[in-house]
């Protein structure tokens, strides 16, 4: 299910949580909305699920319109919605099985399908045999599968994640993102990922829209988005991935004057060397990485350029050349 954003507004008071935001979100793709604490996301995923109504502005499912149904009609409308969150949200007092059953239950379907759909879901998460499991038995993990199992439950067309592994180390986090990608596919569901992580969307979205301060600064393909990022916030959450991912290695933080983004085949060439001969510039360099993003390798690479200023911006001229993205730090 596509859905579309039409100059949507939410305020609370002075604030202007969601200030005029636009989007069109695909259908069958996973979709990342990003911003740093008090962007404006969950105030915004609140509105595109209709749990608030917008100030202004519209929503659409498809080609109809849901910001401005009728009780009777919404309820109808969110049963298309699953919806994860950062705590799980889960019945202590119930089981994991029927935590599960709980969307059915309510829906009034019958016994012997929510007894079946539920083993279904407990198999699709990766729980099968543990439905009569109290959940204070089970890890961060199995409870967010649980809780994704539950979401699954009605066979929604839209799947909500609101920050649904920040409570998660990072083991488990991969774990819960491969799982969310391969259920999209199986389902061809449309899911809206809520993040302040960039490893998130690195790892699981197709397209990400960067929220900030209320207002949607830069969207498009992740790939692009990590090539070629064109906001401060975007490099701001791009430059963080250089100490939390493995792949890419810090070893001074002193310096760095400038970052070099290199994109496919750019990668596995030899730049720098072509570009010290050609130039007499030096590299100073301080950290580098190569990460893959939607299969596709980006290399990252934080230096100092030298020997004085003339050379430097000769080689910065000649890697433009290159294909390679300069940044130079203010």
């Amino acid at each position: 299910m596509q859905i579309r954003l039409r100059n949507l507004k939410r305020n609370y008071a002075s604030l202007h949580a969601v200030d005029d935001v636009s989007l069109d979100i695909p259908s069958n793709t996973v979709y990342g909305i990003i911003g740093r604490s008090g962007a404006g996301k969950s105030t915004l995923v609140r509105l595109v699920s209709m749990l608030e109504k917008p100030d202004q502005g519209e929503v659409y499912y498809d080609d109809r319109r849901v910001d401005n149904l009728s009780k009777e009609e919404l309820i109808q409308e969110r049963r298309k919605i699953g919806m994860i969150f950062q705590n799980f949200n889960l019945f202590s007092s119930r089981n994991a099985e029927d935590n599960i059953a709980y969307p059915m239950e309510i829906c009034h379907m019958d016994k012997a399908y929510i007894k079946k759909r539920t083993a279904e879901l407990l198999a699709l998460v990766g729980l099968e045999g543990r439905g009569n499991a109290p959940i204070s038995t089970l890890s961060g993990g199995q409870k967010q599968r649980v809780a994704i199992a539950r979401a699954l439950a009605v066979k929604p067309e839209i799947l909500f994640c609101d920050e649904a592994t920040s409570a998660l180390d990072p083991q488990t986090t991969r774990a819960i993102l491969s799982l969310i990608k391969e259920i999209q596919k199986k389902m061809n569901l449309t899911v809206v990922m809520i993040t302040h992580q960039m490893e998130v969307v690195r790892d699981a979205c197709d397209r990400v829209a960067v929220l900030d301060s209320g207002h949607i600064v830069e969207e498009g393909p992740v790939s692009d988005i990590f090539a070629s990022p064109k906001s401060d916030v975007t490099k701001d959450f791009l430059s963080s991935l250089t100490n939390v991912h493995e792949s890419i290695v810090r070893w001074s933080n002193d310096g760095g004057h400038f970052t070099l983004r290199f994109r496919g085949g750019a990668t596995d060439e030899p730049i720098i060397s072509t570009v010290s001969a050609r130039t007499g510039a030096v590299f100073n360099i301080r950290a580098a990485g190569v990460q893959t993003v939607n299969g596709e390798e980006l290399g990252v690479m934080i230096t100092d350029i030298g020997p004085d200023a003339s050379i430097a911006a000769e080689a910065v001229k000649l890697l433009s050349g290159m294909g390679v993205l300069v940044e130079e730090a203010e």
